[in-house]
């Protein structure tokens, strides 16, 4: 997903953790063992706003 700056705060503070917890991930772990609970907890989110937000990242 592209951050255009029109999104709400939360919305692109919530991204930004996902990317973020991601890219530290992916420097430890193989892709394959990268699990959603473990991307959420670094990202300091819940499952459930990773999944609703899950859509808008893949675009």
């Amino acid at each position: 997903m592209n951050l255009n700056g029109t999104e709400d705060l939360r919305v692109q503070k919530t991204i930004t953790a996902i990317y973020q917890a991601f890219e530290e991930l992916i420097l430890t772990t193989d892709y394959e063992k990268i699990t959603v609970a473990e991307l959420a907890r670094r990202a300091r989110i819940n499952k459930k706003t990773f999944h609703v937000m899950a859509g808008s990242l893949l675009r």
